[in-house]
Parts: structure tokens; sequence; C-alpha cells
């Protein structure tokens, strides 16, 4: 079990705020930026997040503040304060620290990042530490009740299980390096657009076949049945995308992070196949993409948006970040729900190679805003969040994850 130490602040990276001048009202200015973090936390439906605000709370380990919260936090904040923040403040601030000293300046003349950083324990750790010491008592009880000979069978058992794993594991990674590279040489020659995205999703499904793995879909029937619209779904596993991609017989963007474009072969794969990118690290930047994505939804163009725009081995529907719910309000097109099942255990966080798995994915039907929400976007947004992470953690057998407890490392 991981003990993780919280980043103080990075007030260095954050633009402009040497420009800035202390105030003396710091301590009132600092009650009024926790209690509109706190509203805006509890209008998210994260309460327990809204309880634990705290200057050092890390905005997205313990509070789940993603690029279009920041956003609507930067604007409250604004309009509350009366002030106009830097471009990009509350973008590379790490905690509520970062944020109050860029209205209220550094306190005592020094910078945040130079107190002392707190060792505390996330939500899902403490729960992975109940888990271990329930789990270790158990075997304890267990041992202490069987025979030794039900014990050494028990071992073989395990021993024979994880040797196979370790052969299937490394014969799937071996073809899928194959594989790749195969694809990569076909896609690279091929015009961009529906021809290597078909191209692909063949080469998947083959690939699939040659190690054995059974994948299949279900609801295949609200697949392309509502015209454009936003596929959102629970971010699992690496595998997700070619799960996907091996199922889905239609044309749709997946919605990625700007770096993945620049990576070895999966770049290639994102521009021939013509999916969108958008750049993390800028707030206003975007929201500027977003508006493009409503605007190719409008042309009758659909996304794939993998909503937690992250992963980890902890199962569970992590919250979701809120871009593809706001441009399903502004443009009036629908959500569906896709539930991703055993793809994380066919290539769990923090492993090198796939395990025999069931992989299933499931397509619900659209879900859509209501016809008469102008006036209250933000409710109908929080709205059609709230439902789709309902469907799709009673479909995926996860929970909901009210408290996030994870860091930005993944989004595809």
């Amino acid at each position: 079990m991981a003990v993780t130490a919280r980043k103080a602040g990075n007030l260095g990276r954050i633009p402009n705020v040497t420009t800035l001048i202390p105030r003396p009202d710091r301590a009132a200015i600092e009650a009024q930026v926790l209690a509109i973090t706190r509203e805006l936390l509890r209008e998210l439906g994260n309460t327990e997040a809204s309880e634990a605000v705290g200057g050092s709370a890390s905005l997205e380990r313990d509070l789940g503040l993603g690029s279009i919260e920041r956003l609507e936090l930067s604007s409250r904040l604004e309009r509350t304060l009366g002030t106009s923040l830097p471009e990009g403040a509350i973008a590379e601030a790490q905690t509520l620290d970062d944020i109050i000293a860029v209205v209220a300046g550094p306190m005592d003349g020094a910078s945040v990042s130079e107190r002392v950083p707190t060792v505390s324990l996330s939500a899902s750790e403490r729960n992975a530490g109940a888990t271990e010491s329930i789990s270790a008592q158990t075997s304890s009880d267990v041992r202490a009740q069987d025979p030794a000979g039900a014990q050494a069978t028990h071992h073989h058992s395990q021993l024979f299980w994880h040797v196979w794993e370790t052969i299937y594991g490394t014969y799937a990674a071996g073809v899928f390096f194959v594989w790749l590279v195969l694809s990569w040489l076909l896609v690279l020659v091929m015009p961009p657009g529906r021809a290597a995205a078909r191209m692909t999703s063949a080469a998947l499904g083959i690939y699939f076949r040659l190690i054995g793995c059974r994948i299949h879909m279900e609801g295949e029937e609200h697949v392309d049945a509502y015209g454009a619209c936003i596929y959102v779904s629970n971010h699992t596993s690496y595998f997700d995308v070619p799960a996907v991609m091996a199922l889905f017989k239609t044309d749709y963007h997946f919605l990625a992070k700007n770096e993945i474009n620049d990576m070895p072969f999966v770049g290639t794969f994102l521009r021939k196949l013509g999916h969108f990118a958008f750049e993390r690290s800028k707030l206003r930047a975007r929201s500027r993409q977003a508006e493009q994505m409503e605007k190719a939804l409008l042309r009758g163009e659909s996304f794939f948006v993998f909503a937690e725009g992250t992963f980890t081995a902890q199962p569970g529907v992590r919250p979701f970040q809120l871009g593809a719910f706001r441009a399903a309000v502004r443009t009036g097109r629908p959500i569906v729900p896709v539930v991703l099942r055993g793809v994380r255990r066919f290539l769990q966080d923090g492993t090198l190679l796939p395990k025999p798995a069931r992989i299933s994915v499931i397509v619900c039907p659209a879900l859509l805003s209501s016809p008469d929400a102008a006036g209250r976007e933000w409710a109908e947004v929080l709205r059609l969040r709230d439902e789709t992470r309902r469907i799709i953690s009673s479909h995926s057998g996860e929970p909901l994850l009210h408290t996030p407890a994870y860091e930005d490392q993944s989004e595809s």
C-alpha cells in the first residue's frame, strides 16, 4: 500500500503570480475560496470531498476537479471576488492553497511550495489497507483450519494458474507487438479516414481471435441508431480503445489528450483515423476545443469519450469529467452509455502481460437532455452525468466511487 505525500504547490509554474500584490484581507479571501469550492462540490454531488475541503487538498486527487469543473470554479471566483485570474493559473494549480495564493498573494512573503508537505492516505488507500487486513485475517483463519494436504493442493493450483497466466500473457503480448507493427505499416500507406478505421477494426478482430480472447457486444442495435451522438464509457485499461475499435462498426472520433499524438505507432493511428486531441494544460484552450466538438456534433459527427479521464487497478466508476455532457446539452445530441467489462482484468493497470479474460462491450439506450433546459444548463449537465454513471455502474458490476483517489495518469 503506497503512502503519498501531497504536493503543497507549484506556483513557480503559474504565470503572472509574481505580479500580484499580497492583500491584507487574506483570511477573508481564503474563507471565500473554500466556501465557493465547497458549494461547487455539493452541486457536483461530491459530498465527501466538500467536507474535506482545505488549503492543502489536491484539486485533482482529493476534490476531483477536472477541466470543466475548474473553469466553473474560476468563473465563480472571478464573479464573487471581482478579480481576473491569470491565464493558466487554475489549470496549473495543484492545491487550493495555490489558488488562494494567486488571488490573495503568497502568505508571509513565502511561496506555498516552501511549506512542509503533509503526508496522508487517500480514501482508496485506506480502503485498500482495510481490504488487505481482512484478506490477511481470512487467509490466516483458513490456514488454521485446513489440513496440510489441502494447503498443498491449493498451493499447487495457484502455482499452475500463475505459470499458465505467464505463458498466456507472454504469447498475447508478443502477438500484439507483431500485430502493431504490421497494422501500423498498413495504416501508414492508407488514405486517412474511414478506410483506415475499418482496416484497423478488422485487424483487431483478428488479433483477439489469435490470442483466444472472447470479445462480444451487447446492445448493438443502439450503435448508430440516434445519428450524431456522444458515446460515454468507463475507463478501465490501456486496452479499452482496442476493445472498442474491434467492435464498433460506425464512424466516430475518440477524444484523446494531445500528448498521445506524439507517441510512436499510436499517434499515427489517431491521426490517420481522424480522432480528436485536446490540450490538457490550458483550460481556455480546452473550452475552445469543446466548442469545436459541439460544432462537429452539429455537422453530424459522433464522439467516443472515456469520461473518467484516467484508470487505475482499483475497480469502480470514478467521477466523470463534464465536457461531453455540456456538449450534449448545448447541441441537443444524445448521450449513449457504453459499458466495458473484463478489460480491466485482461490488462490491469500496473501489469505488463495480459491475462485470460472475456471482454464485453455493452451499449445502452440513449439519454437525452431536457428540451426545456434553457437557463439551467449546469443542472442538466449534472443530471446527465449522474444518470450515465449510474447506468454504467449497474451494468459493469463496479461501484460508484465518490471520492477520487487517483493521479491524472492516462486519458484516451
